[in-house]
């Protein structure tokens, strides 16, 4: 099952030109079963959208991506952003209690070029070195999984991060973080078993029953890294 794990609506994001409708449209167009819509720290839900999506064989799952202290993490479990969540332990704690999971996002963005280490309060990370990006990003301990493919970073985003997964023992997703049609479903991850709740997307992926794949938005699906 190829479920897009991190895209954004004009719905929930207000960065982002992608109609949920349209959203919908470009899954089943581009072969997606399913997509999680993970707006910035809010969630919403449609039963027309969810209706559109099923006449369409789309599969619909809630997620928010939370923006915390240490970065932006994909959550599911909540359908709704709770207050205090911001603060990374508070959002581990009550996930606990909900039986959800978490997702470190993009976590090395901009991380990796020293042109940009004024932007970040984590200490330099040295990029032929994966334990130095364990100990730099404190997320990291608090997390279930590692996006390791994202479609708005670069390669060696994407390969660092699954270095640092790798390192850490963890299991690596994929998400476009699409926020307009084009880039839908080109990070992927690949389900060994289909689901159709958020509550079975969660089973699987505490199975580790999942990889990361890309390419499926221009017909080149393929496993990350090849």
């Amino acid at each position: 099952m190829y479920i897009d794990f991190h895209t954004h609506t004009t719905r929930g994001s207000a960065d982002s030109n992608l109609d949920p409708f349209a959203l919908v449209d470009q899954a089943q167009k581009i072969g997606l079963h399913g997509v999680c819509i993970t707006e910035h720290d809010n969630a919403w839900k449609d039963p027309k959208i969810n209706d559109y999506a099923q006449e369409r064989g789309v599969t619909l799952f809630l997620g928010i991506e939370v923006t915390t202290e240490w970065g932006h993490v994909g959550t599911f479990g909540l359908d709704q952003y709770i207050g205090g969540i911001y603060k990374v332990k508070e959002l581990r704690r009550i996930t606990n209690d909900a039986g959800g999971f978490l997702i470190a996002n993009h976590p090395f963005r901009y991380k990796l070029d020293p042109r940009f280490q004024f932007i970040h309060k984590t200490p330099p990370i040295d990029v032929n070195d994966p334990v130095s990006g364990t100990k730099a990003l404190e997320v990291l301990q608090y997390i279930d999984a590692i996006e390791i493919v994202n479609g708005a970073c670069s390669e060696q985003e994407n390969l660092y991060a699954h270095a640092v997964a790798q390192q850490m023992g963890l299991k690596g997703l994929g998400g476009s973080d699409s926020h307009s049609a084009p880039s839908l479903g080109c990070a992927v991850t690949i389900l060994e078993r289909s689901v159709s709740t958020v509550r079975e997307l969660i089973g699987e992926l505490k199975a580790g029953r999942f990889s990361a794949g890309q390419g499926l938005n221009v017909g080149q699906m393929r496993t990350f890294p090849e």
